[in-house]
């Protein structure tokens, strides 16, 4: 089954996408289960300091509420755990656009069908439904829980789930599990910018100032994959017309167009410098975009 899906959008832009396969799926799960184990592991020592703390009080308040925590730790355990296993994902997904701390470090990223990036509503949906697949430690801990305790109905629970999910990643014409198909979302690869020349740049030819030179080498790539289509669209629009205006006014048109686009991108200009050539800035995101996303 081929890995690369092809998307054309309401503005008829072909974008080309890898989707992600089993393996770095599997690999960025594992990163993000070691990341919220360790959040649950930071909040029980939290707890264990301050019920610990209330014991050395003597006010009738502290022992009130050492008495009532004691009482309630397994409903506060119960909560944070489905905060932790439920809500990382929903919160870095909509937060960083798709990505969470595993997903960005296997180089992933969450869009809805469409190639349009993930929402609130998505997000929600294709988490929610991790409880039937999806999450690894859950699977893992039926599956011991089974063994241990003699309960072979419990271990093929777990079974039940892994296969469910393996069936729908492997069988499914965009690598999708059940939450993915619920909610209309893809996984795919990001991939890594192919950096221009300044041949590839031209024509006509121009020289590129040397501190917005490595500062689009390095930064650029990273970002535009935070571009909208319709950004895009406005950018090559200013960049095709850009040769048609004298060159100070280059500048001033391409300066109300970039100066917004970078503070929504998080584009920051390295230290020390006082100027930046927006026209060839504007050049370079819609260069980088049209290879970073594969567009047609």
């Amino acid at each position: 089954m081929s890995r690369e899906i092809l998307v054309v959008t309401p503005e008829n832009i072909e974008i080309e996408y890898e989707l992600a396969g089993v393996g770095s799926r599997f690999f960025a799960n594992l990163i993000d289960t070691l990341w919220q184990m360790g959040i649950l592991l930071a909040m029980t020592i939290l707890f264990l300091i301050v019920t610990l703390v209330l014991g050395f009080i003597t006010s009738a308040f502290a022992q009130q509420l050492l008495t009532a925590l004691v009482h309630i730790q397994m409903g506060l355990a119960s909560i944070a755990t489905f905060i932790v296993f439920w809500g990382y994902y929903i919160y870095y997904e909509t937060a960083w656009n798709g990505q969470t701390p595993g997903k960005r470090q296997v180089g992933l990223r969450v869009l809805r069908d469409g190639g349009y990036p993930i929402n609130i509503f998505a997000a929600i949906v294709r988490n929610l439904l991790r409880v039937v697949d999806g999450i690894p430690v859950v699977v893992v801990g039926f599956l011991i829980a089974g063994a241990s305790e003699n309960k072979p109905e419990i271990a093929a629970v777990g079974a039940a789930s892994m296969i469910l999910t393996l069936c729908f990643l492997l069988f499914s014409g965009k690598y999708q599990r059940l939450g993915d198909f619920v909610a209309g979302t893809m996984v795919v690869k990001q991939r890594a910018p192919r950096v221009p020349t300044l041949e590839a740049l031209a024509p006509p030819p121009r020289v590129l100032p040397e501190h917005l030179a490595a500062y689009a080498l390095a930064d650029v790539g990273k970002h535009v994959y935070e571009m909208t289509v319709p950004e895009y669209r406005a950018v090559r629009h200013a960049i095709d017309r850009r040769w048609q205006l004298p060159a100070p006014m280059q500048q001033a048109s391409a300066m109300y167009l970039a100066v917004p686009l970078m503070r929504r991108l998080g584009i920051v200009p390295p230290a020390g410098v006082t100027y930046i050539n927006y026209a060839d800035l504007l050049e370079y995101l819609a260069v980088a975009f049209e290879q970073y996303r594969g567009v047609k």
